[in-house]
């Protein structure tokens, strides 16, 4: 009975790594009132260079629902900060599969214990830094791009992409990352994944 024990014991410790490393990590306070929600989140892969969709799957081990926005959200490469590619932001956009295919979105509510499988529109947002690829590997920013620069990003993006069929049009990409470059050169702000390629850029 005791050594039935003991191997039950040490069957549970092998699977508590497993399950603790299954890549999702909690996700940054929102930007409105800097609370947690909760949510977690994993990255699957992006698709793209200096402007693309990262692919994520957004957990709620919660006993409740809980609203999702990705908005500020951010993505650092992995590896050494003073030769990585660009970070890449998340605008607003992002398409979320269903049942009846991928859907577009700008905020959702997650069920209590769902995971969603979502499309994030994200750009570039080092515009000195070399573009990343398909093959970058990425993690969660430790925080979100603070919200007076993403609502005059959002702002300005979506006048300029009108002539284009709207901010999440794909004909529009170049109109919205021209935007978030200016906006966030115009006053620099510190994020997660600075490096020596940031010297001079806060002023």
């Amino acid at each position: 009975m005791i050594l039935r024990s003991l191997f039950g014991l040490g069957l549970l410790l092998l699977a508590a790594p497993a399950l603790a490393g299954d890549g999702f990590v909690p996700i940054p306070a929102d930007q409105t009132g800097g609370q947690k929600t909760g949510l977690e989140i994993r990255i699957s892969g992006y698709d793209g260079s200096v402007n693309g969709q990262i692919g994520v799957d957004v957990r709620n081990p919660q006993k409740r629902p809980v609203e999702f926005s990705a908005r500020g959200l951010y993505f650092v490469p992995n590896g050494n900060p003073d030769v990585a590619p660009q970070r890449l932001g998340a605008v607003g956009p992002f398409r979320v599969k269903t049942d009846k295919g991928w859907e577009q979105r700008e905020k959702m509510t997650i069920a209590a214990g769902a995971v969603a499988n979502l499309k994030l529109d994200v750009y570039c947002i080092d515009s000195h830094r070399g573009s990343p690829s398909s093959a970058t590997g990425f993690h969660v920013g430790k925080d979100r791009i603070p919200k007076p620069i993403t609502d005059d990003i959002y702002r300005d993006a979506t006048k300029a992409s009108e002539k284009s069929g709207g901010i999440a049009d794909p004909r529009a990409k170049g109109d919205v990352q021209s935007q978030v470059w200016k906006n966030r050169d115009k006053k620099w702000v510190e994020l997660d994944g600075e490096g020596k390629q940031e010297v001079g850029k806060k002023k």
